[in-house]
């Protein structure tokens, strides 16, 4: 693949980068500290992003674009189609968050009014419309990767990948900080489309053309051809897929139940304001982190994805626990080391267990890339509803914001370990011959 497309390819990310920094952290921290609305309620509502995965949308887009082409291309119109779901519903956002009328009052008083919330309802959908696209254009995007990038190079792809789209995450939230230092619901809603406009060129720039017209038309095609009901039964009777799906999911709540409570933390304990939040935890946190992954991905292939994990395990849960240090004792500058360290430990686990998962698909890129894509929504979705979940019920009972912070920094220091006891036991090659003894068995019972 010529060293061009690459690059485009790498630089796809970046548009998702400016919207999902946009929503998980500027449009979460007004919805819960500008405009009142419960943590359970705001959190549950960007979490409805990852709904939609946990039902199949992954797996079903994966084995379609495996299986049928769209004018000869298998994954670029699914991209295109993920892409322009995203940013339409990402422009519209802002303005329906201040349609919302249940923040002010009591949790329990809110209850009875939640169900007739015109506004609530129309941002659920927005949600959800944006977490379709996100689904879709990513899953297509990761299997155009393992279709297209040598083994060899996964690792440099990935790592780059998301090394620019942290980065633009960075350099956009520190962007919108500074105009929004005189906030207005004005200025937040010009943010979201001016944002949308870059992310839509940014995709085109970086798809367009990279994929071969009738790129399934050779050898493999017979590893493409099997049903949306034969891949089910093919994922959900093989205990090695079961298990590294298992590993993807309690990797990515490690990594991902922060991401949304960041800047309300930064809010409520330390009381900073909404420039302060987006210039300190985004450009501290991020920019070590995309520093990480884009060393730990260049040097990948000799590190192996596995050692890559276990560093990034060991700085995680460490910096998270510098970080409820740093809360309880009201330490700034404790804070700042905390965030450089588990930027650390999040860059190399991210982008090690991203390539490991591109790395699994036994030359069923589509079908098992869905999969680990729905463990990974799966996770984000339980983290970051979960995360609101135990903010609002560990505050109600104490009554101080940091206890219920420690909290969920405490969940995510377990899921690192967990990880780190798991991932001894994840084998490409024993996971490989399960998929072919699966697809033998699929062939001798005649469904294949």
């Amino acid at each position: 693949m010529k060293t061009f497309n690459l690059i485009r390819l790498s630089l796809f990310q970046m548009g998702f980068g400016i919207m999902l920094g946009f929503v998980q952290d500027i449009l979460n921290r007004v919805m819960i500290k500008e405009l009142l609305l419960p943590a359970t309620i705001a959190l549950g509502l960007i979490s409805l992003k990852e709904l939609l995965a946990i039902f199949g949308v992954k797996v079903w887009i994966g084995n379609l674009s495996d299986r049928k082409s769209i004018l000869g291309y298998r994954r670029t119109p699914y991209i295109l189609l993920g892409l322009v779901s995203c940013i339409a519903s990402f422009v519209l956002s802002p303005a329906a968050a201040y349609e919302v009328q249940v923040g002010g009052t009591a949790f329990s008083e809110m209850l009875p009014t939640l169900f007739t919330d015109i506004g609530l309802w129309k941002l659920c959908f927005i949600f959800l419309l944006f977490g379709f696209g996100l689904q879709v254009a990513t899953t297509a995007y990761y299997a155009l990767i393992a279709d297209i990038v040598p083994e060899e190079h996964i690792g440099k792809i990935t790592g780059a990948s998301w090394t620019l789209m942290v980065l633009t995450a960075i350099i956009s939230n520190w962007t919108i900080g500074s105009y929004l230092k005189v906030f207005t619901p004005e200025r937040l809603m010009q943010v979201a489309e001016i944002g949308g406009v870059i992310a839509l060129c940014t995709g085109l720039l970086a798809v367009i053309g990279v994929e071969r017209r009738n790129t399934e038309a050779g050898r493999g095609k017979e590893k493409h051809s099997i049903t949306f009901a034969q891949s089910i039964r093919l994922l959900s009777s093989s205990p090695k897929t079961l298990q590294f799906a298992f590993y993807i999911f309690i990797s990515i709540f490690a990594l991902f139940a922060n991401e949304v409570v960041m800047d309300p933390f930064g809010a409520e304990v330390f009381g900073m304001t909404v420039s302060d939040t987006t210039k300190l935890f985004k450009p501290t946190m991020g920019g070590t982190q995309l520093v990480f992954m884009l060393l730990v991905g260049f040097f990948l292939s000799r590190i192996g994805f596995k050692r890559g994990a276990h560093i990034g395990n060991a700085f995680g849960a460490v910096g998270f626990g510098m970080i409820i240090a740093a809360g309880f004792t009201l330490d700034q500058t404790l804070l700042r080391v905390a965030l450089v360290v588990t930027g650390i430990g999040l860059g190399a686990a991210s982008v090690s267990n991203i390539s490991m998962m591109m790395n699994m698909t036994a030359g069923r890129s589509g079908i098992y890339i869905g999969l680990w894509g729905t463990a990974q929504s799966l996770a984000i979705f339980l983290g970051h509803s979960g995360a609101g979940v135990i903010r609002d019920a560990v505050y109600s009972l104490s009554g101080n914001h940091m206890w219920a912070y420690t909290g969920i920094f405490l969940l995510e220091i377990v899921a690192f370990s967990v990880s780190s006891l798991v991932l001894p036991r994840i084998s490409k090659e024993a996971f490989e011959a399960e998929c072919e003894a699966k697809i033998a068995e699929l062939q001798a019972a005649g469904e294949v």
